[in-house]
């Protein structure tokens, strides 16, 4: 941490403790039998200057001294009555403001798949100004378990990094704030884990001030007259001489033309914080989340499909079709949910014609803001005012189809189905890592082709923990030279750096001839996910070879509910699916089941997001305590000799 940090933490610190007991720090006086705590006025001190050196409003010293509203004289002695001060404090004080420091700081622990640039999104900074905080990054990559330290200027709101002992009660009122907000801020923060080294976003000040009756004193001006005595005037005024003494303690002797005070005391309505007479130590945590992500009690599920259906065209797409696809998909899951609920289900399809301007139409509707969830199209910049309207009315947003838009990062309300690149790759390479481990990684390069992303990646990361080696080939892999490459006793797996057809039909036939050939080796093949629509053409080879790849999705045609959802199709439609991947009406059926199960479960918060489905599985995670849902599952699927056709989730 550098010192200008340091400087501003400690400032801040000071602050704070400052203002938890400034008010305590003043020396006291007892006079006419009532103890005061007592300041003595400097030349030229002003009420705004005490108000911040005593930590206490100007309002309350002109409380306690009515005189000082006309202005303040050199030693002068202000008086503070020892038991109303300490009994305002007592009761968590009036509305104050949090001290809030001007830049926040907070530790971002890096978790595995992220990338700079969605850290940069999830604080809204730039990859330059994350560099500049943590110069060691300019000479060393991103790694997972890498703790970034990062400061941000104070804005609407701002990152704090829990403390060791710090519960929500005690973070909602250091910054003035609720347990509520923090909850609502922060959708990731569930009873179990606010725990110390989260990260939440904070809107300080953000705690609505409660109206409560209290009696309140009130000072009123008397001027003395000729012939006043302690006693006239209070007779006169209905109170005790004691208390006209006590309302005046920097009054000796009266004299004829000076004011002094008759205190009252009333009942008014005032503003304090909405901690003031809550026992909130004693409330469940539980309770609270629950009442935050509480689903509406009107027994009704409601679902909008915003779909380019096409349906004015005279020749809808294939892409229009298997948006048509999804929708009776999901219509399946709709069926096989309507006999385990009560709840209404309520199902609205609209066809948004591709047009940006036909979903702006749709949104104004006010129906939209009745849904529980809306599907989105997979244009990206529909996503994004899709996105919009879902966290302004929140309304819980469905991202079935892109994979790059990225407005989960930052927006609460999205659902992101497709597994990012990032989080893919890095399950997909630590998976590599462990299940070959001993193995040399054979990369086969055809030149004619340009490397996938990951390979690079896998290079990378499995550099130094396995022999790396590269084999370069022209038209087609020739086994015998291949062959004679390998040694003796060796283990290799070979990852081509394409995922290509052509590709695959290349290297299938010549590995599965080394495999036969050579039982002096262990020999696999890692491929990708385009494969699975490939398996057609070469599904006897790569069994042969003993043959993994990567996918989001995969079916497994021997499986009973396959079967059944596929014989269920052909009989509500009269068609079969459209060849596909994913095939769309599994699609729809699956993502319709999970999240309609969900609502159904009344788990509108996703808190236990886990579900196999037939073609697509979900594990859904927030990558921030404020981000939306992002699936993270990725299968690997297994091609043997053995066993068949399996998938693995990762």
């Amino acid at each position: 941490m550098n010192h200008r940090r340091c400087h501003l933490l400690i400032i801040a610190l000071c602050l704070i403790a400052s203002a938890a007991m400034a008010q305590l720090n003043l020396p006291t006086t007892t006079r006419n039998g009532q103890q005061y705590y007592y300041y003595k006025v400097k030349s030229k001190e002003t009420l705004y200057g005490i108000s911040h050196k005593l930590h206490i409003s100007q309002e309350e010293i002109v409380k306690y001294n009515p005189a000082s509203a006309s202005g303040l004289k050199d030693k002068q002695l202000l008086f503070f009555p020892v038991a109303d001060f300490n009994k305002s404090t007592a009761v968590a004080d009036r509305h104050v403001t949090a001290v809030v420091p001007e830049v926040a700081e907070f530790t971002h622990t890096v978790e595995p798949g992220e990338t700079l640039f969605g850290i940069s999104r999830t604080y809204g900074m730039s990859v330059d100004e994350i560099i500049e905080q943590n110069p060691e990054l300019k000479s060393n990559s991103l790694k997972s378990g890498m703790s970034l330290h990062l400061s941000k200027s104070r804005q609407d709101t701002i990152f704090v990094t829990i403390q060791p002992g710090n519960t929500l009660f005690s973070t909602a009122k250091r910054y003035n704030t609720t347990v509520e907000q923090i909850m609502s801020e922060n959708p990731g923060i569930t009873p179990s884990n606010f725990k110390a080294g989260e990260v939440i976003r904070i809107a300080p000040n953000s705690a609505i001030p409660v109206e409560k009756e209290e009696i309140v004193t009130k000072y009123y001006p008397y001027e003395v007259k000729k012939g006043d005595t302690y006693a006239i005037i209070a007779e006169n005024n209905g109170i005790s001489i004691s208390e006209l003494k006590e309302a005046n303690p920097n009054v000796d002797k009266l004299k004829k033309g000076e004011t002094i005070y008759i205190r009252r005391q009333q009942t008014e309505a005032v503003l304090v914080s909405p901690f003031v007479n809550a026992d909130r130590s004693q409330m469940k945590i539980k309770e609270i989340y629950q009442s935050v992500h509480m689903s509406k009690q009107d027994n009704t599920i409601n679902v909008a499909l915003l779909l380019p259906f096409m349906l004015n065209a005279d020749n809808p797409t294939k892409q229009a079709r298997l948006f048509t696809e999804f929708y009776k998909g999901f219509l399946l899951a709709v069926n096989d949910l309507r006999n385990r609920t009560s709840k209404q289900i309520n199902i609205f399809a609209y066809d948004t014609e591709n047009s940006l301007s036909a979903i702006s139409k749709l949104l104004e509707m006010d129906s939209k803001k009745q849904m529980d969830m809306i599907f989105a199209p997979d244009n990206s910049e529909q996503i994004s005012l899709i996105a919009a309207f879902g966290k302004e009315n929140n309304v819980n947003i469905i991202n079935t189809f892109s994979t790059k838009n990225e407005e989960y990062i930052d927006n609460s309300r999205i659902f992101h189905l497709n597994a990012p690149n990032t989080y893919m790759n890095i399950k997909v390479i630590d998976w590599i890592k462990s299940q070959f481990e001993g193995y040399d990684i054979v990369f086969l390069n055809n030149s004619e082709n340009e490397s996938k992303e990951i390979v690079a990646q896998i290079k990378q990361c499995l550099q130094s923990s396995h022999r790396i080696h590269d084999y370069g080939y022209a038209t087609s892999l020739n086994s015998d030279e291949l062959s004679e490459t390998l040694k003796e006793g060796g283990k290799y797996l070979f990852i081509p750096n394409s995922g290509s057809k052509n590709d695959l039909l290349r290297i299938a036939p010549a590995l599965a001839s080394i495999k036969e050939n050579r039982t002096d080796i262990e020999l696999s093949l890692f491929g990708y996910p385009e494969w699975s629509t490939y398996l057609n053409l070469c599904e006897s080879n790569l069994k042969k070879i003993d043959t993994y790849f990567y996918s989001r999705f995969f079916i497994n045609e021997n499986d009973y509910d396959t079967k059944q959802l596929r014989n269920n199709f052909s009989r509500w439609y009269g068609e079969d699916m459209i060849y596909a991947a994913p095939q769309f009406g599994m699609l729809g059926y699956d993502t319709g089941f999970f999240f309609l199960k969900a609502y159904i479960d009344e788990n509108p918060s996703f808190s236990d997001s886990r579900f196999t489905g037939i073609q697509t599985d979900f594990r859904l995670e927030r990558i921030s305590n404020w981000s939306g849902m992002v699936n993270k599952a990725v299968y690997i699927v297994h091609l043997s000799s053995i066993d068949g056709i399996s998938r693995i989730l990762r």
